[in-house]
């Protein structure tokens, strides 16, 4: 099914997120504070992490007279609360659709639905904020859309009240945008056997969603234009009915010309903070950069700001969009009418077209688009785009592509921005004349050669021989014999297929060195399996990159400069893993050691991960010398015994090290910067010794949570957000 007008011309909204939550508006820092309610305790089946220290203990000093979450509902006032401000917020923004939560996991409906246990019109603001926002997006010319959760903590009734409130939500108010949270798996992301859960906004306590594809295919005759994003069913459940987009929480490597929609927040998590700073915030910069990126691979952009609890948005998070709106106003057409070009760009251009016509997104001011090359294009003019007026532009088009002669100036960088957003956004735009450049006739057809099998290569080979692969494409599965090296030609040059099934395996004193392994597709924690298996003692993977998972069942393997995906050590000893990197997609591990003895992570680099590196009752692991930049830990140790934690570094990651049970974990000298916390001793860890330590610009230094026999001295701490709280110990 095509999609509906609306949704073709608008390529930007906003998701005003607010709910019960909003009244304590806290969480550590990089987590949602929309889901306080689960974090206090484990009361309530959410698949998420719970309880949560952090919140637990804030809880206690802040709101021990709070008894039950809903006692929450007075106090949400909603005092300031401006349909129309909400609405203008998404015309300055430049967006062309806005989104309402009309009823989180909480259980909480902000309209009068029917069946309500719990209403905004009943309690607290006492106003249908659903009805007024609505009639404010008509009134704006805003499309108006809703995010519905049909299940709700600790209510498994939830589901069956469904039908009837997404009913009543079409019916009254007519979104054209109908949204929900649930995974399509009803899993965490994350989630492998023996993994501590992931975010539970893909996962709750209830199979059943309430609403199923037959009634939403009775809600679109309701409203033809409505589309629904692709969480609410199961795999196989979609029938005829709306337009479906997918939800993704990442954004794509590549062009997607399917309908997508990438929907983060504003901040680093979804709900107003109290915790959140101006630099946990994008600025007006970072939201063109992102929403021009999204734009140039096909997708749209749905960005959330969080109301506070009297029904004002902070300026923290509106500056940012109306000082981003300026340059999305300015360049709608190219925003709201672009389609992705054959490449999408890079880091510092991106490229689209409107009308057939190239434009060239210059997001770093550099004038250098490498993309243009002159065998393929020729370049026959260069305007600058203003509001005023068109400049012509003068150019070189050469063999590094198209470069234009530029003032000297300072490029744009995130880092030369104040960090109030103040500055306006100078992006420039250029539209650029080019025609294809004919190609010399081929006196061969250029025939695809299917991948090579792999197995046979390695089939009749012994210990001590060499397999020497080209350049091109071989396949899986194969495994590599005890004492043979099959090395390529270089990553990107020698690739090999490992998906489905197709794993490569390495047996006792085996190495692989220097090519390409696919594993599963980027985006999924599980996929289709590994891209590798180390069955074999003294295996070695060297000089790789590996895009999927390098599952380790063997002692003593090493995994050496290689890029990589995710590792999994499964109860085996000694395992090496030096001088990688490793990038994830948000949701998943990267390391995880699940048992053994005397694994080492040595001068490594991970960056977005859940969970960079985790240690699973394990025995004498160490991790040193290590870059880390991840969503919610750092390293956690789960149930280990002497673990040592030295010398890494890591970077805007909510718990750096959590020590969660376990004994005799030595932390010490490890520099920590733009995080919620330095380091978290928890759940009955015990003999655990943190010292010199460097902390800086965090929330809080340390939190000793439930331990005994704790040691900590000679930790260093600068400019913590509470400066009182180098050392928080409860219960």
């Amino acid at each position: 099914m095509g999609m509906p007008a609306w949704w073709d011309e608008r390529r930007y909204g906003l998701f005003l997120h607010a709910s019960l939550a909003s009244v304590p508006a806290w969480a550590p820092i990089g987590q949602d504070a929309s889901w306080y309610r689960c974090h206090l305790g484990d009361d309530v089946p959410a698949g998420h992490l719970q309880p949560m220290v952090e919140v637990v203990a804030h809880h206690r000093d802040r709101w021990g007279h709070i008894e039950h979450f809903d006692d929450f509902l007075e106090l949400l006032s909603f005092d300031h609360f401006d349909a129309d401000d909400w609405a203008r917020l998404a015309v300055d923004a430049g967006a062309g659709y806005g989104v309402i939560v009309a009823k989180h996991r909480d259980g909480l409906c902000w309209w009068d639905a029917p069946d309500a246990r719990r209403s905004v019109v009943d309690g607290g603001p006492r106003r249908n904020v659903v009805a007024e926002f609505a009639a404010a997006c008509e009134r704006h010319g805003v499309v108006f859309g809703a995010h519905y959760s049909p299940t709700e903590w600790g209510d498994a009734a939830a589901a069956a009240r469904a039908q009837r409130q997404v009913a009543d939500l079409i019916g009254r108010y007519g979104p054209h945008l109908l949204r929900t949270d649930r995974d399509r798996d009803d899993t965490p992301r994350d989630h492998t056997p023996g993994d501590a859960p992931g975010d539970g906004a893909h996962a709750d306590e209830s199979g059943d969603r309430g609403v199923g594809a037959d009634q939403l295919a009775r809600l679109h005759a309701l409203e033809p234009d409505l589309v629904v994003n692709d969480r609410w069913w199961r795999p196989g459940d979609a029938g005829a009915g709306p337009a479906v987009v997918r939800t993704l929480d990442d954004m794509p490597d590549d062009i997607d010309t399917e309908p997508w929609e990438l929907c983060r927040s504003v901040a680093r998590g979804f709900g107003h903070n109290r915790n959140d700073r101006h630099e946990h915030h994008l600025s007006g910069y970072d939201v063109v950069t992102l929403l021009t990126e999204v734009v140039a691979k096909g997708g749209h952009l749905l960005l959330g700001v969080g109301p506070q609890m009297d029904g004002s948005i902070a300026s923290m998070q509106a500056d940012p969009i109306r000082d981003a709106g300026t340059w999305v106003r300015a360049h709608r057409e190219l925003i709201d009418r672009s389609r992705p070009w054959t490449t999408w760009g890079d880091d510092d251009v991106r490229y689209v077209t409107v009308d057939g016509v190239l434009h060239a997104i210059d997001v770093t001011g550099f004038g250098r688009f490498a993309a243009l090359d002159p065998a393929t294009h020729r370049v026959m003019s260069v305007e600058r785009l203003g509001s005023a007026e068109t400049t012509s532009m003068h150019f070189v088009h050469g063999a590094d592509g198209l470069a234009l002669d530029l003032p000297r100036s300072t490029p744009w960088r995130r880092s030369a921005l104040p960090l109030n957003g103040a500055v306006a956004v100078d992006v420039a735009v250029y539209r650029i004349e080019v025609e294809d450049v004919d190609q010399p006739g081929e006196l061969f057809a250029p025939v695809d050669r299917p991948a090579v099998e792999l197995a046979p290569l390695v089939g009749d080979v012994a210990a001590g021989d060499i397999v020497q692969l080209g350049d091109g494409d071989y396949c899986g599965p194969a495994t590599v014999p005890p004492g043979v090296i099959l090395r390529g030609l270089g990553p990107g040059r020698t690739r090999i297929d490992g998906q489905g099934g197709r794993e490569v395996r390495l047996g006792r004193n085996s190495r692989i060195e220097h090519l390409t392994i696919t594993g599963a597709a980027r985006g999924t924690t599980n996929g289709n399996g590994p891209a590798i298996v180390i069955d074999g003692q003294f295996a070695t993977l060297l000089g790789c990159d590996v895009a999927g998972q390098v599952v380790v069942r063997a002692d003593d393997a090493l995994i050496r400069a290689s890029t990589l995906t995710g590792v999994r050590a499964e109860h085996v000893d000694r395992l090496t893993l030096s001088r990688c990197q490793l990038r994830g997609n948000r949701w998943d591990v990267g390391v995880h050691l699940d048992g053994g003895t005397d694994h080492e992570v040595d001068s490594c680099e991970l960056r977005n991960h859940l969970c960079a590196i985790r240690a699973t009752a394990t025995t004498g692991t160490v991790v040193r010398g290590t870059n880390i930049e991840a969503r919610w830990w750092g390293v956690h140790l789960e149930r280990t015994e002497r673990a040592h934690v030295h010398g890494n570094r890591v970077e805007a990651t909510m718990r750096a090290v959590d020590v969660d049970g376990g004994t005799s974990a030595l932390i010490d000298g490890n520099a920590v910067t733009d995080g919620d916390s330095g380091c978290i001793v928890e759940r009955g860890a015990s003999g655990c010794r943190v010292a010199g330590n460097h902390w800086e610009r965090c929330r809080i230094g340390l939190l000793a949570w439930d331990t005994t026999g704790l040691e900590a001295q000679d930790n260093h701490v600068l400019s913590l957000h509470e400066p009182d709280q180098e050392l928080v110990i409860g219960p």
